[in-house]
Parts: structure tokens; sequence; C-alpha cells
């Protein structure tokens, strides 16, 4: 009986050591506060910073300025329902329809979050969720309006793809009088 025991001590020990050799991976107990630091894309400050630029460019409907932000290539999901991708020429004739059917538009930010690709890897790419708020133009109607955005960037740091998550439908049914 006694051998079985130390037997199996000896077993759990050597598992042991193997589980935390595998485990380890050369991290030592100093750079434990800094293991973090893995789950961070270089890119994403400064792509933080351009999508933040091109929000507040569209509450002052500075068009000119959020095109130059634009890759030539970019691809865009719109939010109305049954749409399809559409080009960087759709997208600006979307942000100038908006730039022309409402004013005094603002951007509520709840929170920005850094995106990642489909295995879960931070890749650069920015989210925001917030909601917009404006006063429609022509009915003087004010709209309040949840939503998400996302973006992925060029090597050149420019706008590639960009989604908008909203219900523009139903924004649009309710200006109706």
């Amino acid at each position: 009986m006694k051998n079985i025991n130390l037997m199996t001590l000896v077993a759990f020990l050597v598992g042991f050591v193997i589980a935390y050799l595998y485990t380890a991976d050369g991290v030592d107990v100093d750079n434990a506060a800094s293991d973090h630091d893995h789950n961070t894309n270089e890119n994403y400050a400064a792509n933080l910073e351009v999508a933040q630029k091109f929000m507040q460019l569209h509450e002052v409907e500075d068009l000119e300025s959020q095109i130059a932000l634009l890759s030539d290539d970019l691809q865009h999901e719109p939010p109305r329902y049954g749409s399809e991708m559409q080009d960087k020429d759709g997208f600006i004739s979307d942000i100038k329809g908006y730039q022309d059917e409402f004013e005094n538009m603002n951007f509520n930010v709840t929170y920005w979050l850094p995106g990642s690709d489909s295995l879960g890897n931070l890749n650069g790419s920015v989210r925001v969720y917030g909601v917009w708020t404006a006063t429609h133009t022509e009915s003087q109607k004010d709209v309040t309006l949840r939503s998400y955005h996302y973006w992925d960037f060029d090597e050149n740091g420019l706008i590639l793809t960009v989604g908008d998550y909203f219900d523009a439908t139903g924004m649009m049914m309710s200006l109706q009088d």
C-alpha cells in the first residue's frame, strides 16, 4: 500500500512539473504584471484616433476632411434593411445624405473598443457603441439613435472597411408626419 501511495505522489509531482513547464512559456514572476501586453495591437491607438476624428468631422459636417481618411478600396456595410456592401462612392453619398438631412449632429460615446479577427486576435480595428442625437432639418424633429460602428484600416492607416448598425429605416419613418 505504501508503494502505491509513493508512486501516486511521484506521478502527481512529475505531472505537476510538466504542466508548469508547459504553461510557464518562459514568463517569470517579474513579467507576470505585463503579461497582458500581448492582448494589444500596435496599430490600435493610431486607428482609434482616425475613427474618433472621422466621427468628430461628421458632427461638424466636414465631408472633405472625412473623405481624406478613406481608402480608395473602401467597402461599407450600410444600416438599411436589405442593403448590400457598397464602395467608397456609395459611402460618401450616404455621409452627404445624413449631413444634408440633419443638423446639430452629436455622437455620445458609450465606449470605444479594439476589434479582433475571427479568432479573437486583436487586429488594430476599432469599434464603438454610442448614441447619435440630431435634428431633422426639414421637420425639425429631434432624433435619438443608438448605434454601433466599426472600422478596419489599411497599411496606410486609412479606413478600408466600415460598418454601421442602427435602425436607419425606423429613424426615417419616425420623421414622417
